[in-house]
């Protein structure tokens, strides 16, 4: 990096212009060979409109941490900025009659829960999270706990900046940015859908109103042992087609044990020797009578499929597990590092679904029964997002090569069988987009010159070449 501009960013934004390996490293899953990027970590909109503004003035590469972890340890070598929002962190409101708060990207699920919980009311966890930011989760379509009883989106009105620094602004805000007019994303033809698990190349949110929820008068948690997944999709399906929950999953015994065990490696095995093959759970949240009506339909459903009803430790377990964000990056403790395979599918191929995983885990030499599985009804059981788990020592060359063959395989075979991949990264996203109509990727393209003529904005993190 020149010095030049970096005593140019250092002037403008003093402490919060960092660089060397020990500032960008922990950026990066992987050890870094070089460290060309310069880190800046504006504290609010007008340092990251300049950031935005001096990169698009100096044809300078800016790149936005979207994730926890970046993935490509080459990118910390590449001259340019780095722009990462964790200290834009405010909560600007809490809007407890319209049930939305108003944040920062900088705002994580534990620091607005916090806040949540004062007001009586809560927030759709992930289950998959890859960051910790609730702008950034919702917008890349994380899919939440909540999904078997609530539709998706959860990020209503946003707003991001562009490359030039100049301000994007979603939704009915477009024409009152404060008041009333804050509602969700379908007054028309809109391009702020394409933002979704864009990551970040045609403007970087910051900013956005999300839905919350309020605590009811009665929770309940109810947890069924199957021990085949057929009947145990049959469960999750029926419950979130009736509405008869507010959360809803299955997971098989790996996964459940890897959570229950609280990041201690060696309370794996003995967790798991106390789950069934498969879990499903469901909660219940709504005035005390509904509850019991639900409860007593639920109860008999899962006694028709052959359901064992769960009590004791485990259940308490899974309410305590259900009280936080999951995440991940939280799940490498098992073995060094869990990467995870996701799609959506229909609620009838789910099974076959799951069976595709496993034959390219096998033929990749992964041993199918340690991936830890789970599925978790979408828009009332209209589609089942399913996900396996990779558990692999990334030290152990043998072991890393395997588990990555393994995931661009699975990858590879679910869209063979056409399941949806809403959020592709990497080589997923070149396999994803090769697939794709011509005419859609030259849509996304037309629309990156549009909005960052120079293409200095995320350059080829979705697309080679956009």
């Amino acid at each position: 990096m020149d010095s030049s501009v970096a005593r140019e960013l250092t002037r403008m934004f003093g402490e919060n212009v960092r660089s060397g390996e020990k500032v960008l490293a922990p950026y990066f899953r992987d050890p870094i060979d070089r460290a060309e990027l310069l880190l800046v970590t504006p504290r609010d909109v007008d340092q990251l409109a300049d950031a935005c503004a001096f990169s698009f003035e100096n044809e300078m590469p800016l790149f936005s941490v979207k994730r926890k972890y970046i993935e490509d340890a080459a990118l910390a070598g590449r001259e340019g900025i780095l722009l990462d929002l964790s200290r834009m962190n405010h909560i600007k409101k809490i809007d407890t009659r319209n049930l939305t708060a108003h944040v920062y990207a900088g705002v994580t699920f534990e620091q607005l829960q916090k806040e949540l919980t004062k007001e009586n009311q809560r927030l759709l966890f992930p289950v998959a999270g890859q960051s910790p930011s609730v702008v950034r989760s919702y917008i890349d379509r994380d899919v939440l706990m909540g999904s078997g009883g609530y539709r998706h989106p959860h990020l209503s009105i946003f707003h991001a900046m562009m490359a030039d620094g100049q301000v994007w602004v979603s939704g009915s805000q477009q024409m009152a940015d404060e008041g009333h007019a804050d509602f969700r994303e379908d007054q028309g033809p809109q391009f702020s859908p394409f933002f979704g698990a864009s990551e970040d190349i045609f403007g970087i949110p910051y900013y956005g109103l999300v839905y919350t929820y309020p605590n009811r008068e009665e929770r309940r948690l109810l947890a069924f042992g199957f021990d085949d997944v057929g009947p145990a999709k049959d469960l999750v399906y029926r419950v979130s087609r009736a509405e008869w929950c507010f959360e809803a999953f299955c997971a098989n015994d790996r996964y459940l044990s890897v959570l229950l065990a609280g990041g201690d490696t060696g309370k794996v095995a003995q967790a798991k020797k106390k789950l069934n093959p498969w879990t499903v759970v469901i909660t219940l949240e709504h005035y005390r009578d509904l509850v019991d009506l639900w409860d007593g339909y639920i109860k008999e459903a899962s006694k028709e499929l052959g359901g064992k009803l769960l009590r004791g430790a485990v259940p308490q377990q899974l309410e305590a597990l259900l009280e936080k964000p999951w995440y991940v990056y939280d799940r490498d403790y098992y073995r060094g590092r869990c990467r995870h395979v996701f799609c959506y599918q229909y609620f009838k191929n789910m099974p076959d679904t799951f069976s595709v995983i496993d034959e390219a885990a096998s033929a990749s030499g992964v041993e199918p029964g340690e991936l830890g599985r789970i599925f978790v009804p979408s828009y009332f059981g209209g589609a089942a997002y399913c996900e396996a788990d990779l558990y692999y020592d990334p030290a152990d060359e043998k072991a890393s090569a395997s588990a990555e063959k393994a995931y661009l395989k699975a990858f590879e075979s679910l869209l063979d069988n056409r399941a949806f991949i809403d959020k592709p990264t990497g080589k997923v996203a070149e396999m994803v987009y090769s697939l794709t109509d011509p005419s859609y990727v030259e849509v996304v393209k037309m629309f990156k010159r549009a909005v960052d003529p120079k293409g200095f904005l995320n350059p080829d993190e979705l697309l080679e070449g956009v």
